[in-house]
Protein backbone atom coordinates (compact mmCIF):
# COMPACT_ATOMS: atom_id res chain seq x y z
CA UNK A 1 0.00 0.00 0.00
CA UNK A 2 1.08 3.88 -0.60
CA UNK A 3 3.34 5.34 1.85
CA UNK A 4 1.85 9.10 2.50
CA UNK A 5 4.13 11.82 1.97
CA UNK A 6 3.78 15.61 2.64
CA UNK A 7 1.43 17.73 0.88
CA UNK A 8 2.35 18.36 -2.62
CA UNK A 9 1.27 21.79 -4.32
CA UNK A 10 0.31 21.33 -7.77
CA UNK A 11 0.15 24.18 -10.34
CA UNK A 12 -0.96 24.12 -14.07
CA UNK A 13 2.40 24.24 -15.98
CA UNK A 14 4.44 23.39 -18.60
CA UNK A 15 5.50 19.38 -19.21
CA UNK A 16 9.14 20.42 -18.38
CA UNK A 17 7.98 22.00 -14.61
CA UNK A 18 5.32 18.70 -14.02
CA UNK A 19 5.63 18.08 -10.54
CA UNK A 20 7.85 15.16 -9.50
CA UNK A 21 6.53 13.04 -6.05
CA UNK A 22 9.70 11.41 -5.22
CA UNK A 23 13.44 10.46 -6.30
CA UNK A 24 14.40 9.59 -9.61
CA UNK A 25 14.79 6.14 -10.51
CA UNK A 26 14.91 4.42 -13.76
CA UNK A 27 12.97 1.37 -11.95
CA UNK A 28 10.18 3.37 -10.57
CA UNK A 29 7.16 3.08 -11.59
CA UNK A 30 5.80 6.41 -13.38
CA UNK A 31 1.97 7.51 -12.75
CA UNK A 32 0.77 10.38 -14.70
CA UNK A 33 -2.48 12.36 -13.15
CA UNK A 34 -4.67 14.65 -15.15
CA UNK A 35 -7.08 16.56 -13.22
CA UNK A 36 -8.14 20.05 -14.40
CA UNK A 37 -9.23 20.38 -10.22
CA UNK A 38 -6.06 21.81 -8.29
CA UNK A 39 -7.69 20.26 -5.06
CA UNK A 40 -8.55 17.29 -6.84
CA UNK A 41 -5.66 16.55 -8.69
CA UNK A 42 -3.43 17.13 -5.43
CA UNK A 43 -5.80 14.73 -3.39
CA UNK A 44 -5.63 11.90 -6.34
CA UNK A 45 -1.03 12.80 -6.13
CA UNK A 46 -0.92 12.60 -2.67
CA UNK A 47 -2.91 8.92 -2.36
CA UNK A 48 -0.54 7.52 -5.00
CA UNK A 49 2.91 8.50 -3.73
CA UNK A 50 5.21 5.38 -2.58
CA UNK A 51 9.02 4.88 -2.51
CA UNK A 52 9.11 2.69 -5.68
CA UNK A 53 6.93 5.80 -7.89
CA UNK A 54 7.41 9.09 -9.37
CA UNK A 55 3.87 10.71 -9.80
CA UNK A 56 3.48 13.19 -12.91
CA UNK A 57 0.91 15.82 -12.69
CA UNK A 58 -0.83 17.94 -15.45
CA UNK A 59 -3.93 20.06 -15.00
CA UNK A 60 -4.96 20.55 -19.16
CA UNK A 61 -5.03 17.51 -21.52
CA UNK A 62 -3.13 19.03 -24.04
CA UNK A 63 -0.14 19.13 -21.48
CA UNK A 64 -1.13 15.44 -19.97
CA UNK A 65 -0.63 14.70 -24.12
CA UNK A 66 2.90 16.34 -24.38
CA UNK A 67 3.71 14.24 -20.69
CA UNK A 68 2.76 10.94 -22.84
CA UNK A 69 5.13 11.51 -25.23
CA UNK A 70 8.14 12.94 -23.49
CA UNK A 71 7.89 10.61 -20.09
CA UNK A 72 8.21 6.58 -19.97
CA UNK A 73 4.53 6.59 -18.19
CA UNK A 74 3.50 3.15 -16.74
CA UNK A 75 -0.29 4.14 -15.71
CA UNK A 76 -2.00 7.00 -16.79
CA UNK A 77 -5.14 8.67 -14.69
CA UNK A 78 -6.74 10.86 -16.05
CA UNK A 79 -10.32 13.42 -15.57
CA UNK A 80 -12.66 12.48 -18.28
CA UNK A 81 -13.75 15.60 -18.55
CA UNK A 82 -11.20 18.00 -19.35
CA UNK A 83 -10.91 21.83 -20.69
CA UNK A 84 -9.59 22.63 -23.92
CA UNK A 85 -9.45 20.33 -27.17
CA UNK A 86 -7.91 17.71 -25.24
CA UNK A 87 -9.86 15.60 -22.98
CA UNK A 88 -9.62 12.18 -21.31
CA UNK A 89 -11.11 10.02 -24.21
CA UNK A 90 -8.17 11.75 -26.24
CA UNK A 91 -5.31 10.77 -23.83
CA UNK A 92 -6.58 7.33 -23.38
CA UNK A 93 -6.05 6.43 -27.51
CA UNK A 94 -2.82 8.24 -27.36
CA UNK A 95 -2.15 6.04 -24.33
CA UNK A 96 -2.87 2.59 -25.79
CA UNK A 97 -1.67 3.59 -29.01
CA UNK A 98 1.97 3.97 -27.88
CA UNK A 99 4.41 0.93 -28.04
CA UNK A 100 4.28 0.32 -24.04
CA UNK A 101 0.32 0.56 -24.40
CA UNK A 102 0.26 2.46 -21.15
CA UNK A 103 -2.07 1.42 -18.53
CA UNK A 104 -5.41 4.30 -18.24
CA UNK A 105 -7.77 4.80 -15.54
CA UNK A 106 -10.33 6.97 -15.71
CA UNK A 107 -12.08 9.61 -13.38
CA UNK A 108 -15.54 10.28 -14.10
CA UNK A 109 -18.71 12.24 -12.75
CA UNK A 110 -22.06 10.01 -12.42
CA UNK A 111 -23.39 11.87 -15.61
CA UNK A 112 -20.32 10.30 -17.85
CA UNK A 113 -20.57 6.52 -16.58
CA UNK A 114 -21.63 5.03 -19.76
CA UNK A 115 -19.25 6.86 -21.77
CA UNK A 116 -16.45 5.51 -19.09
CA UNK A 117 -17.87 2.30 -19.88
CA UNK A 118 -17.60 2.30 -23.70
CA UNK A 119 -13.93 3.93 -22.86
CA UNK A 120 -13.03 0.47 -21.39
CA UNK A 121 -14.05 -1.27 -24.86
CA UNK A 122 -10.90 0.80 -26.11
CA UNK A 123 -8.46 -0.56 -23.77
CA UNK A 124 -8.85 1.13 -20.18
CA UNK A 125 -8.20 -1.16 -17.26
CA UNK A 126 -10.81 0.76 -15.02
CA UNK A 127 -13.00 3.53 -14.19
CA UNK A 128 -13.74 5.44 -10.70
CA UNK A 129 -16.49 7.64 -10.21
CA UNK A 130 -16.72 10.87 -7.90
CA UNK A 131 -15.96 11.60 -5.62
CA UNK A 132 -12.96 8.91 -5.86
CA UNK A 133 -12.98 6.18 -3.03
CA UNK A 134 -9.18 6.31 -2.12
CA UNK A 135 -9.24 2.76 -0.91
CA UNK A 136 -10.96 1.78 -4.21
CA UNK A 137 -8.35 4.19 -6.29
CA UNK A 138 -5.00 2.57 -4.26
CA UNK A 139 -6.71 -0.73 -5.24
CA UNK A 140 -7.37 -0.39 -9.25
CA UNK A 141 -3.80 1.13 -9.17
CA UNK A 142 -2.15 -1.31 -7.92
CA UNK A 143 -3.74 -3.77 -9.90
CA UNK A 144 -3.07 -1.59 -12.90
CA UNK A 145 0.34 -1.49 -12.45
CA UNK A 146 0.81 -5.26 -11.70
CA UNK A 147 -0.22 -5.62 -15.57
CA UNK A 148 2.33 -2.67 -16.27
CA UNK A 149 5.06 -4.74 -14.58
CA UNK A 150 4.33 -8.20 -16.38
CA UNK A 151 3.73 -6.05 -20.04
CA UNK A 152 7.07 -4.84 -19.10
CA UNK A 153 9.43 -7.81 -18.54
CA UNK A 154 7.38 -9.61 -21.53
CA UNK A 155 8.62 -6.96 -23.32
CA UNK A 156 12.02 -6.91 -21.57
CA UNK A 157 12.34 -10.60 -22.42
CA UNK A 158 11.51 -10.57 -26.02
CA UNK A 159 13.59 -7.42 -26.63
CA UNK A 160 16.38 -9.56 -24.83
CA UNK A 161 15.74 -12.26 -27.37
CA UNK A 162 15.61 -10.08 -30.34
CA UNK A 163 19.07 -9.02 -29.39
CA UNK A 164 20.76 -11.39 -28.76
CA UNK A 165 19.58 -14.11 -31.41
CA UNK A 166 21.92 -13.59 -33.63
CA UNK A 167 22.13 -12.32 -37.38
CA UNK A 168 17.92 -11.22 -38.28
CA UNK A 169 17.01 -13.81 -36.05
CA UNK A 170 19.70 -16.55 -37.44
CA UNK A 171 21.38 -17.92 -34.62
CA UNK A 172 25.42 -18.23 -34.65
CA UNK A 173 28.59 -17.77 -33.95
CA UNK A 174 30.32 -20.08 -35.35
CA UNK A 175 32.95 -19.45 -38.31
CA UNK A 176 30.58 -21.45 -40.83
CA UNK A 177 27.67 -19.04 -39.84
CA UNK A 178 29.61 -15.79 -39.83
CA UNK A 179 30.09 -16.55 -43.71
CA UNK A 180 26.54 -17.45 -44.20
CA UNK A 181 25.75 -13.74 -42.66
CA UNK A 182 28.41 -11.90 -44.62
CA UNK A 183 27.26 -13.74 -47.73
CA UNK A 184 23.37 -12.59 -46.93
CA UNK A 185 24.87 -8.67 -46.55
CA UNK A 186 26.42 -8.93 -49.47
CA UNK A 187 23.23 -10.38 -51.75
CA UNK A 188 20.52 -8.63 -50.11
CA UNK A 189 20.87 -5.40 -51.50
CA UNK A 190 21.23 -6.60 -55.17
CA UNK A 191 18.47 -8.02 -57.35
CA UNK A 192 20.29 -11.32 -58.47
CA UNK A 193 18.48 -14.32 -58.10
CA UNK A 194 19.33 -16.35 -54.81
CA UNK A 195 20.05 -20.17 -54.08
CA UNK A 196 19.77 -20.96 -50.56
CA UNK A 197 21.27 -24.70 -50.22
CA UNK A 198 21.34 -27.01 -46.82
CA UNK A 199 19.44 -29.58 -45.33
CA UNK A 200 15.88 -29.55 -44.17
CA UNK A 201 15.89 -28.17 -41.31
CA UNK A 202 18.88 -25.89 -41.50
CA UNK A 203 16.89 -22.37 -41.23
CA UNK A 204 16.46 -21.54 -45.05
CA UNK A 205 13.42 -20.49 -44.35
CA UNK A 206 15.20 -17.86 -41.96
CA UNK A 207 17.72 -17.23 -44.60
CA UNK A 208 15.43 -15.96 -47.06
CA UNK A 209 13.07 -13.80 -44.92
CA UNK A 210 16.67 -11.93 -43.42
CA UNK A 211 17.27 -11.28 -47.39
CA UNK A 212 13.99 -9.77 -48.00
CA UNK A 213 14.11 -7.59 -44.78
CA UNK A 214 17.67 -6.22 -45.99
CA UNK A 215 16.48 -5.50 -49.31
CA UNK A 216 15.14 -2.47 -50.82
CA UNK A 217 11.89 -4.24 -51.39
CA UNK A 218 11.35 -5.01 -47.71
CA UNK A 219 8.38 -2.70 -47.75
CA UNK A 220 6.85 -4.90 -51.06
CA UNK A 221 5.09 -8.31 -50.41
CA UNK A 222 7.31 -11.30 -49.18
CA UNK A 223 5.50 -14.58 -51.07
CA UNK A 224 6.39 -18.17 -50.09
CA UNK A 225 5.78 -21.13 -52.43
CA UNK A 226 6.41 -24.75 -51.09
CA UNK A 227 6.96 -26.51 -53.96
CA UNK A 228 7.30 -30.00 -52.65
CA UNK A 229 3.41 -29.40 -50.86
CA UNK A 230 2.02 -28.34 -54.17
CA UNK A 231 0.06 -31.30 -56.31
CA UNK A 232 1.78 -31.47 -59.70
CA UNK A 233 -1.55 -30.87 -61.33
CA UNK A 234 -2.20 -27.39 -59.61
CA UNK A 235 1.29 -25.96 -59.78
CA UNK A 236 0.94 -24.45 -63.06
CA UNK A 237 -1.80 -22.60 -61.85
CA UNK A 238 -0.52 -21.74 -58.45
CA UNK A 239 2.48 -20.29 -60.22
CA UNK A 240 1.55 -18.25 -63.31
CA UNK A 241 -2.62 -17.81 -61.92
CA UNK A 242 -5.20 -18.47 -64.82
CA UNK A 243 -8.57 -16.93 -67.00
CA UNK A 244 -11.86 -17.82 -66.04
CA UNK A 245 -12.53 -21.15 -68.01
CA UNK A 246 -9.17 -21.96 -68.69
CA UNK A 247 -9.82 -25.50 -67.25
CA UNK A 248 -12.35 -27.44 -65.76
CA UNK A 249 -12.82 -25.66 -62.38
CA UNK A 250 -11.73 -22.38 -63.51
CA UNK A 251 -14.75 -20.64 -62.68
CA UNK A 252 -12.91 -17.24 -62.14
CA UNK A 253 -9.70 -15.58 -63.06
CA UNK A 254 -6.81 -16.19 -60.82
CA UNK A 255 -3.35 -14.55 -60.74
CA UNK A 256 -0.23 -16.61 -59.58
CA UNK A 257 2.26 -16.11 -56.75
CA UNK A 258 4.50 -14.55 -59.46
CA UNK A 259 1.70 -11.60 -59.70
CA UNK A 260 1.28 -11.38 -56.08
CA UNK A 261 4.70 -10.88 -55.17
CA UNK A 262 5.45 -7.83 -57.46
CA UNK A 263 7.48 -5.21 -55.84
CA UNK A 264 8.75 -7.69 -53.40
CA UNK A 265 10.21 -11.20 -53.03
CA UNK A 266 8.99 -14.38 -54.52
CA UNK A 267 11.08 -17.54 -52.18
CA UNK A 268 10.41 -20.65 -54.17
CA UNK A 269 11.18 -22.97 -51.26
CA UNK A 270 12.32 -27.01 -52.42
CA UNK A 271 12.56 -25.69 -56.04
CA UNK A 272 14.01 -28.93 -57.05
CA UNK A 273 10.87 -30.80 -57.01
CA UNK A 274 9.61 -28.01 -59.79
CA UNK A 275 8.42 -30.93 -62.05
CA UNK A 276 10.25 -30.93 -65.01
CA UNK A 277 7.52 -30.04 -67.74
CA UNK A 278 7.21 -26.62 -65.93
CA UNK A 279 10.38 -25.62 -65.88
CA UNK A 280 10.92 -24.07 -69.23
CA UNK A 281 8.01 -21.96 -68.50
CA UNK A 282 9.95 -21.00 -65.04
CA UNK A 283 12.48 -20.43 -66.97
CA UNK A 284 10.79 -17.82 -69.42
CA UNK A 285 9.54 -15.83 -66.39
CA UNK A 286 12.68 -15.65 -64.81
CA UNK A 287 14.62 -14.50 -68.11
CA UNK A 288 11.48 -11.82 -69.59
CA UNK A 289 10.07 -10.56 -66.39
CA UNK A 290 6.38 -11.38 -67.65
CA UNK A 291 3.94 -14.20 -66.55
CA UNK A 292 1.15 -15.69 -68.99
CA UNK A 293 -1.96 -16.86 -67.15
CA UNK A 294 -2.80 -20.40 -68.21
CA UNK A 295 -5.75 -19.99 -70.92
CA UNK A 296 -4.20 -16.08 -71.26
CA UNK A 297 -2.77 -14.34 -74.22
CA UNK A 298 -1.30 -11.12 -72.70
CA UNK A 299 2.19 -11.34 -70.79
CA UNK A 300 1.85 -9.31 -67.47
CA UNK A 301 5.15 -7.47 -66.38
CA UNK A 302 6.71 -8.17 -63.52
CA UNK A 303 9.13 -6.25 -60.48
CA UNK A 304 10.43 -8.63 -58.18
CA UNK A 305 13.09 -10.48 -56.67
CA UNK A 306 13.60 -14.33 -57.04
CA UNK A 307 14.97 -16.34 -53.34
CA UNK A 308 14.91 -20.23 -54.30
CA UNK A 309 15.97 -22.96 -51.57
CA UNK A 310 16.77 -26.69 -51.87
CA UNK A 311 17.75 -29.51 -50.31
CA UNK A 312 19.06 -31.77 -52.95
CA UNK A 313 21.67 -31.76 -54.99
CA UNK A 314 20.46 -29.81 -58.19
CA UNK A 315 24.19 -30.90 -60.02
CA UNK A 316 23.19 -34.19 -59.49
CA UNK A 317 19.53 -33.68 -60.09
CA UNK A 318 20.61 -31.98 -63.79
CA UNK A 319 22.95 -35.04 -64.53
CA UNK A 320 20.12 -37.18 -63.94
CA UNK A 321 17.71 -35.20 -66.34
CA UNK A 322 15.83 -34.17 -63.59
CA UNK A 323 16.37 -30.45 -63.45
CA UNK A 324 16.91 -27.50 -66.41
CA UNK A 325 21.00 -26.50 -66.42
CA UNK A 326 19.78 -23.59 -67.90
CA UNK A 327 17.35 -22.73 -65.18
CA UNK A 328 19.97 -23.77 -62.63
CA UNK A 329 22.20 -21.16 -63.71
CA UNK A 330 19.20 -18.56 -63.85
CA UNK A 331 18.40 -19.37 -60.29
CA UNK A 332 21.68 -19.35 -58.68
CA UNK A 333 23.43 -16.38 -59.42
CA UNK A 334 24.46 -16.38 -56.20
CA UNK A 335 24.67 -19.20 -53.75
CA UNK A 336 24.44 -19.49 -50.28
CA UNK A 337 25.16 -22.71 -48.70
CA UNK A 338 23.90 -23.32 -44.89
CA UNK A 339 26.05 -25.89 -42.67
CA UNK A 340 24.04 -28.98 -41.06
CA UNK A 341 24.58 -28.44 -36.99
CA UNK A 342 26.61 -31.22 -36.60
CA UNK A 343 29.07 -29.29 -39.18
CA UNK A 344 28.44 -26.72 -36.13
CA UNK A 345 28.48 -28.28 -33.06
CA UNK A 346 29.96 -25.32 -31.39
CA UNK A 347 26.74 -23.56 -31.49
CA UNK A 348 24.46 -25.86 -29.61
CA UNK A 349 25.17 -24.28 -26.15
CA UNK A 350 23.88 -21.50 -27.68
CA UNK A 351 20.90 -22.24 -29.44
CA UNK A 352 20.08 -24.22 -26.67
CA UNK A 353 19.75 -20.97 -24.07
CA UNK A 354 18.03 -18.97 -26.98
CA UNK A 355 15.47 -21.72 -27.75
CA UNK A 356 15.11 -21.88 -23.94
CA UNK A 357 14.54 -18.33 -23.26
CA UNK A 358 11.91 -18.04 -26.09
CA UNK A 359 10.11 -21.38 -23.90
CA UNK A 360 10.18 -19.42 -20.78
CA UNK A 361 8.00 -16.67 -22.44
CA UNK A 362 5.64 -19.06 -24.54
CA UNK A 363 5.01 -21.26 -21.15
CA UNK A 364 5.38 -18.38 -18.71
CA UNK A 365 8.42 -20.23 -16.16
CA UNK A 366 11.64 -19.44 -15.48
CA UNK A 367 13.89 -22.20 -17.86
CA UNK A 368 17.75 -22.22 -16.63
CA UNK A 369 19.08 -24.57 -19.01
CA UNK A 370 19.78 -28.10 -19.73
CA UNK A 371 21.97 -30.47 -17.43
CA UNK A 372 25.64 -31.54 -18.36
CA UNK A 373 24.51 -34.78 -19.07
CA UNK A 374 21.46 -33.69 -21.45
CA UNK A 375 24.17 -31.23 -23.08
CA UNK A 376 26.47 -33.96 -23.88
CA UNK A 377 24.30 -36.60 -25.68
CA UNK A 378 23.77 -32.91 -27.10
CA UNK A 379 26.74 -32.75 -28.42
CA UNK A 380 27.49 -35.77 -29.17
CA UNK A 381 24.41 -36.10 -31.07
CA UNK A 382 24.48 -35.67 -35.38
CA UNK A 383 21.14 -33.95 -35.45
CA UNK A 384 19.90 -35.70 -38.84
CA UNK A 385 16.46 -32.61 -38.53
CA UNK A 386 19.12 -30.21 -37.65
CA UNK A 387 18.17 -27.39 -35.73
CA UNK A 388 14.56 -27.81 -35.81
CA UNK A 389 14.88 -31.27 -34.28
CA UNK A 390 17.13 -29.30 -31.93
CA UNK A 391 14.43 -27.29 -31.40
CA UNK A 392 11.43 -29.77 -30.77
CA UNK A 393 13.18 -31.74 -28.80
CA UNK A 394 13.59 -28.65 -26.29
CA UNK A 395 10.05 -27.81 -26.77
CA UNK A 396 9.24 -31.51 -25.65
CA UNK A 397 11.54 -31.49 -22.71
CA UNK A 398 10.35 -28.23 -21.30
CA UNK A 399 6.70 -29.30 -21.68
CA UNK A 400 7.67 -32.97 -19.85
CA UNK A 401 9.63 -31.55 -17.46
CA UNK A 402 8.50 -29.54 -14.39
CA UNK A 403 12.34 -28.60 -13.38
CA UNK A 404 13.87 -25.49 -14.41
CA UNK A 405 16.93 -27.42 -15.52
CA UNK A 406 15.97 -29.85 -17.94
CA UNK A 407 17.52 -33.44 -18.08
CA UNK A 408 14.68 -35.55 -20.05
CA UNK A 409 16.42 -35.96 -23.17
CA UNK A 410 13.83 -37.77 -25.58
CA UNK A 411 14.87 -41.67 -26.57
CA UNK A 412 14.85 -40.61 -29.78
CA UNK A 413 17.95 -38.70 -29.35
CA UNK A 414 19.69 -40.27 -26.53
CA UNK A 415 19.83 -43.56 -28.13
CA UNK A 416 18.03 -45.21 -25.49
CA UNK A 417 15.91 -47.40 -26.87
CA UNK A 418 15.69 -51.09 -27.25
CA UNK A 419 15.53 -52.82 -30.50
CA UNK A 420 14.83 -56.46 -30.50
CA UNK A 421 16.52 -57.38 -34.03
CA UNK A 422 15.60 -61.25 -34.02
CA UNK A 423 12.49 -60.27 -33.78
CA UNK A 424 12.56 -58.86 -37.03
CA UNK A 425 13.37 -61.77 -38.62
CA UNK A 426 10.44 -63.12 -41.55
CA UNK A 427 8.96 -59.71 -41.07
CA UNK A 428 8.04 -58.83 -44.79
CA UNK A 429 10.08 -55.79 -46.17
CA UNK A 430 6.56 -53.76 -46.98
CA UNK A 431 5.67 -54.07 -43.29
CA UNK A 432 9.17 -53.10 -41.95
CA UNK A 433 9.85 -50.35 -44.01
CA UNK A 434 6.28 -49.41 -43.31
CA UNK A 435 6.93 -49.31 -39.63
CA UNK A 436 10.50 -47.08 -40.02
CA UNK A 437 8.76 -44.56 -41.83
CA UNK A 438 5.11 -44.28 -39.54
CA UNK A 439 7.77 -44.71 -36.32
CA UNK A 440 10.11 -41.55 -37.68
CA UNK A 441 6.99 -39.57 -38.28
CA UNK A 442 6.01 -39.71 -35.23
CA UNK A 443 9.36 -39.13 -33.18
CA UNK A 444 9.60 -36.37 -35.31
CA UNK A 445 5.86 -35.45 -34.54
CA UNK A 446 4.59 -35.25 -37.71
CA UNK A 447 7.26 -33.19 -39.54
CA UNK A 448 7.09 -34.91 -42.81
CA UNK A 449 9.43 -32.83 -44.43
CA UNK A 450 12.64 -33.71 -41.63
CA UNK A 451 11.42 -37.28 -41.88
CA UNK A 452 11.96 -37.51 -45.33
CA UNK A 453 15.73 -36.18 -44.40
CA UNK A 454 15.94 -38.72 -41.67
CA UNK A 455 14.81 -41.43 -43.60
CA UNK A 456 16.89 -40.56 -46.88
CA UNK A 457 14.13 -40.55 -49.09
CA UNK A 458 12.48 -37.78 -51.17
CA UNK A 459 9.26 -35.87 -50.13
CA UNK A 460 7.92 -37.06 -52.65
CA UNK A 461 8.59 -40.69 -52.22
CA UNK A 462 7.46 -39.96 -48.62
CA UNK A 463 3.75 -39.06 -49.50
CA UNK A 464 3.63 -41.59 -52.45
CA UNK A 465 4.32 -44.01 -49.42
CA UNK A 466 1.80 -42.80 -47.23
CA UNK A 467 -0.69 -42.76 -49.87
CA UNK A 468 0.17 -46.26 -50.18
CA UNK A 469 -0.02 -47.06 -46.75
CA UNK A 470 -4.05 -45.41 -46.75
CA UNK A 471 -2.32 -42.69 -44.08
Amino acid sequence: MATKKQKTKVENREPNDAVNVGKKDIRKDHILVVEDDTAELETLAEVLVADDREIHTAQTGEYGAKLLDKLDIDLLITDLMLPGKTDGLDLLRKARKNEKKTGVILVTGHGSVDTAIEAMKEGAHDYLTKPVDIRRLRAVAEKALEVAHIARRHKELEEAIAVESGFMGIIGESPAMKTVFERIRAAAPIDSTVLITGESGTGKELVADAIHELSNRAEGPLVKVNCSAIPESLMESELFGHEKGSFTGASDSRPGKFELSTGGTIVLDEIGDIPLKLQPKLLRVLENSTVERIGGRESKKLDLRVVSSTNRDLDKAVEENEFRQDLLYRIRVVTINLPPLRERKEDIPLLIERFLARLSVRLGRKLEGISKEALDIFMDYDWPGNVRELKHALEQMAIFSAEPVLSNVPETISGKKVFKVGSLAGVPIKDLEKQAIMQTLKDVGGDKKQAAQVLGIGLRTLYRKLEEYGE
